[in-house]
């Protein structure tokens, strides 16, 4: 009996979010002219993978069973073969309770803008 309570409180701990890992999506959005290549964000143990994204496009990955990191690495290789690396902030731009996008656009200038779009704001 005292085992099977044992459980019931760990079961209840966990419901309650005692291990819960944030519901979040990582997204990468080519803003830019030029096809980008090798398209990857990496933060802890996670990498996106790699991944061609073209002109006004996105690649997305769902619900990474790890927290939002403090900070990632978004790499790509540009079309002329020129590997890119960009560490950005991403924590601090996060509210409370937030589920949704978190989406990281690449522009044609080499520069890396983190947006954070809440789920009631995408299109489905």
């Amino acid at each position: 009996m005292k085992v099977l309570l044992t459980a019931g409180v760990l079961f209840g701990v966990l419901l309650i979010g005692g291990c819960r890992v944030e519901d979040y999506n990582v997204v990468i959005k080519n803003v830019g002219k030029r096809t980008i290549n090798d398209a990857t964000v990496i933060y802890g143990e996670f990498s996106s993978g790699g991944g061609i994204i073209i002109s006004g496009s996105e690649a997305g990955y769902g619900h990474p069973e790890y927290p939002i990191p403090e900070k990632a690495t978004v790499e790509w290789r540009t079309e002329d073969g020129q590997m890119h690396r960009k560490d950005v902030e991403v924590k601090k731009l996060i509210p409370k309770g937030f589920g949704g996008d978190i989406q990281f656009e690449i522009a044609d200038d080499n520069t890396v803008t983190v947006r954070v779009i809440p789920r009631e704001d995408l299109k489905l």
